[in-house]
């Protein structure tokens, strides 16, 4: 299966690295990646804060953040185990956005995260 989506990602963010490099390693087929820092993430209607507050995919004229790429990227997995559990986190949308942001605002505690992962809150 062949994807031309893009990814976006904190390429400043240690975990964030972490979690790219753990995709690519274990997911049989895996999107186009760039760090924000090395795109205009302008040109796809998406502002600082949104880049740094969640990842990114974008697939043609369509934009998916947090969760939602994330469930993006499984379900467009040639393996059935994966696809599965993109649509579970799919499923239980409000719920796997509830985890991603608390991971996303914790990510500088989690294992690999330095003080760069911190996300300043935003008023």
């Amino acid at each position: 299966m062949k994807t031309d989506a893009l990814l976006i990602y904190d390429g400043d963010c240690a975990f964030c690295k972490q979690s790219l490099k753990w995709a690519i390693d274990r997911l049989p087929t895996m999107s186009r990646y760039v760090a924000y820092q090395k795109v205009d993430f302008s040109n796809f209607g998406l502002s600082l804060a949104d880049v740094q507050s969640q990842v990114w995919l974008i697939e043609a004229d369509q934009k998916y953040g947090g969760h939602l790429a994330v469930s993006w990227l499984f379900r467009h997995q040639p393996t059935w185990g994966w696809r599965v559990l993109g649509l579970v986190i799919q499923a239980f949308s409000p719920l796997s956005a509830l985890v991603y942001r608390w991971v996303a605002k914790n990510r500088h505690r989690l294992p690999g995260g330095t003080k760069e992962c911190t996300i300043n809150d935003q008023p």
